[in-house]
């Protein structure tokens, strides 16, 4: 996702290449930090219960409900499971830059670990626990390894594309069942050490908690698998695998089942109030769900209290985003609410609304508090003495306050769930935007082909302390290219997803001209989100490459469209390339910003990451008015910097002004350095001058000749990534002011009409030459007849 020469998002974890979306590999298949119990591992003894919670794991007495603390370490422990006597307890231990498997012997709890430069993950004992299954990278995928324990010995036992984990071994040891996942297909397979054979048991799409357990003396699986939005547990007869048993009603979250050690129950997790995870059971054939209470938790040393207190330069309460660990490294998880990762600095990180305690392992903290990209953050140190109370109150100080300048900030390309941990809801958005000072949130339902991810909150709109979280729809044809709609309403595109490489459930012959034609429509906003990803744009070389399919036609096609200029997997400086060639031939394509961030996931970018800052002009903050002023270009879009922007007699951006010598002035203003500002007319760069240092404010002016015709308009960036960018978690501090049109809005000036017109032409061969390759002996004329007309209507300006 990010090439060499782009400063945007980075892999953390060792890069395996069979991965085209990292950000996946990173959410789905590592594990997750939370303060609730996860990762259930029933005891051989039938009276305990291993499982990780606040970044360690804990031993449950089923009878008394005390839970003991087996690991006190740095790293974050996750996924334990029993050797079959009970002696050893192998576990996956992420140091938040790469995951080892640790074998701990019960007795002494001495360690043996497992670790390689790439991943590990889901250790499983054999039957005889003489060997361990567990994952490990092999080249470019994740493989299944069964080390022999004695001896080090490893054997590969898979080689399939891109992943396969959980591994658990079948009753007798006849073999094991595993998780594999290929693209947008994931299945629980069955490997039969005895016959010699792999084969798939049941098949999912994207279904990336599909994960199971064998029971201990019968042929028989439990699985969770989703309906829509909702994890359900399945148990399956491997005898006879066409026919499955759903143990699960209601809506629940249902996750990590594992079989208790006489088989009779099932123990799972499960996502309750203040989205924290739950211990629950359910017995194997079929019944009710019945909670496991924690009625204690044993540290194994003393303990203290830490209260955080939020509030800003006025003294009111407000709510933050905040990152508190030990000084070795340990993460502290939420128990108000989910706890996400920064893949970037490799902070996890959660939201504290006003005030919030902690029961901490006596010792000493750092608290880290940011609310937003504009406001600073704030470090501070404390100790947490035994049995005491320890205080930090936090005040955070904008250094540009968007509210008292007249703008509105907005992120209009988002998604509430995703098939992450952490089930959504709008108001868990609304908690979310608060701690980031996002006024306005636009999370896109979307599909995960037949699954329709948040499919009835479509045009659901949910406004909460000032706040407006307004839900659109990204209709998803990887190879036309993804676009999203805001303020469609109620009803959806359909269908969602279309095009090679998809399965071909209709009329082959679709295009996103449909998707386009469907807005004007109903009145919605279509916007080509993540469009491209090199620094260098795509026009570089003789073959125009890394466009949307779709993009360049639909754009000289149509009378509206957005472009999402920063997002934080693409650059903005390469989609600018596209952006400068369209605003050349005259179509005024609106810059929009969207993190495409989840609010489920946990691994994730803070939403508003990237924004649009917008001019009302006095009007009521609605979702329609913050999209108005989105598609006249009344702002700018960033990844942190405030850009303020203004020419002549202070017509600022998606305004008119007249050609000849002009005034112009800007400020810039950012938390983070700023390495430039520059001046930008009809996509040239005309003035260069030096940025800003962290926490600064600059303003700028100076006098300009304008062309004929065109738009001007400023910009600022890094032209290198910023390992550590907090508060904002862009890689790359980046602004863009819309244009101010020189004449008239559209306007263009002759020599870079012409120059814009045959870069797109030859965008346009380019696209047409890989619809040929990728449909093949597949007719799509209302595709080539978009090309077509596209291509003569550039030809047109050309003449």
């Amino acid at each position: 996702m990010a090439g060499p020469a782009s400063a945007q998002w980075e892999n953390r974890y060792a890069k395996l290449s069979d991965f085209n979306h990292h950000v996946y590999l990173e959410q789905h298949e590592l594990p997750v930090l939370a303060h609730g119990p996860t990762d259930p591992a029933p005891a051989p003894d039938g009276r305990h219960l291993a499982f990780a919670a606040q970044g360690w794991l804990w031993l449950l007495d089923l009878e008394t409900g005390i839970a003991e603390r087996l690991t006190d370490g740095p790293g974050m422990d996750a996924r334990p499971r029993w050797s079959p006597d009970g002696s050893r307890l192998a576990f996956v231990r992420d140091s938040g830059r790469d995951t080892a498997i640790v074998i701990m012997e019960m007795g002494g709890r001495s360690e043996t670990v497992i670790d390689t430069p790439t991943i590990e993950l889901d250790p499983e004992f054999s039957s005889d626990g003489e060997s361990l299954y567990y994952t490990s990278g092999a080249g470019d995928v994740l493989s299944l390894w069964r080390r022999h324990l004695a001896s080090g010995l490893d054997t590969r036992l898979t080689d399939l594309p891109q992943v396969e984990r959980n591994a658990r071994r079948l009753a007798g040891g006849t073999g094991i069942v595993y998780l594999h996942g290929n693209g947008a297909h994931r299945v629980l397979r069955e490997r039969d050490f005895i016959a010699g054979s792999d084969e798939i048991i049941h098949g999912e799409t994207l279904t990336y908690h599909l994960t199971g357990d064998s029971h201990p003396n019968q042929r028989l699986i439990v699985y969770s698998a989703p309906i829509d939005n909702d994890y359900h547990l399945w148990t399956l007869d491997l005898e006879d695998t066409r026919v499955k048993h759903r143990l699960t009603h209601g809506s629940p979250y249902a996750l990590t089942p594992a079989f208790s050690a006489d088989g009779d129950h099932v123990y799972f997790t499960e996502l309750g109030e203040s989205r924290q995870f739950r211990l629950m059971r359910i017995p194997t054939h079929g019944g009710t769900p019945t909670p496991v209470d924690i009625s204690q938790w044993e540290y194994g040393g003393a303990t203290g209290t830490l209260s955080v207190a939020i509030t800003d330069a006025s003294g009111t309460a407000v709510t933050a985003r905040v990152s508190i660990t030990q000084l070795d490294g340990h993460p502290v998880a939420s128990h108000e609410d989910a706890t996400y990762f920064d893949s970037q600095t490799g902070r996890h990180y959660f939201y504290v609304q006003g005030q919030s305690e902690f029961t901490l392992p006596a010792g000493r903290y750092r608290v880290l508090a940011a609310r937003g990209p504009m406001a600073t953050v704030v470090e501070e140190t404390v100790r947490v003495r035994s049995n005491g109370l320890a205080e930090v109150g936090v005040v955070s100080r904008t250094i540009w306050d968007a509210r008292s300048a007249g703008y509105v900030s907005a992120d209009h390309h988002v998604h509430l769930n995703g098939d992450g941990h952490h089930r959504a809801t709008h108001q868990d958005a609304l908690r979310v935007m608060a701690g980031e000072n996002l006024d306005v949130l636009g999370p896109m339902s979307w599909n995960r082909w037949q699954r329709r991810i948040d499919a009835p909150l479509l045009g659901v709109e949910t406004p909460g302390d000032g706040r407006i979280v307004t839900q659109g729809q990204e209709v998803r044809s990887h190879f036309h290219g993804h676009v999203g709609l805001s303020g469609a309403g109620r009803q959806p595109f359909a269908p969602w997803f279309f095009g090679p490489y998809n399965p071909t459930l209709g009329n082959p012959d679709l295009t996103n001209g449909d998707v386009i034609a469907f807005a004007e429509s109903v009145g919605a906003i279509a916007t080509y989100v993540h469009p491209v990803v090199d620094d260098a744009g795509p026009f570089q070389g003789e073959q125009v490459e890394g466009i949307p399919l779709e993009l360049v036609s639909d754009a000289v096609l149509s009378e509206g469209l957005g472009l999402e200029l920063v997002c934080a997997w693409t650059s903005p400086l390469g989609t600018s390339e596209l952006w400068y060639r369209l605003l050349n031939i005259g179509r005024p394509v609106a810059a929009m910003s969207g993190t495409d961030a989840w609010v489920d996931f946990h691994r994730t970018p803070a939403v508003g990451t990237g924004r649009n800052y917008l001019r009302l002009d006095g009007e009521e903050m609605t979702s329609p008015t913050v999209l108005e002023a989105a598609m006249a270009g009344r702002g700018f879009v960033t990844t942190g910097p405030a850009l303020l922007f203004e020419v002549g007699d202070r017509i600022q951006p998606g305004g008119v002004v007249q050609s000849g010598m002009q005034q112009w002035r800007a400020t810039l203003a950012g938390t983070t350095d700023v390495e430039v500002l520059e001046l930008v007319v009809n996509g040239t760069v005309v003035d260069r001058l030096d940025g800003i240092r962290a926490g600064a404010t600059r303003s700028y002016d100076g006098s300009i000749e304008l062309p004929d015709g065109g738009w001007v308009a400023a910009r600022a960036y890094s032209s290198k990534r910023v390992e550590d960018a907090w508060p904002t978690m862009h890689a790359r501090p980046f602004a863009h002011s819309s244009p101010v049109w020189i004449g008239a809005r559209g306007s263009t000036e002759r020599s870079a009409r012409g120059k814009a017109a045959s870069d797109l032409i030859r965008a346009i061969d380019a696209a047409e030459q890989r619809a040929r390759e990728a449909y093949g002996d597949v007719e799509t004329p209302r595709l080539q007849a978009r090309f077509d007309q596209a291509r003569t209507a550039l030809r047109t300006m050309l003449e």
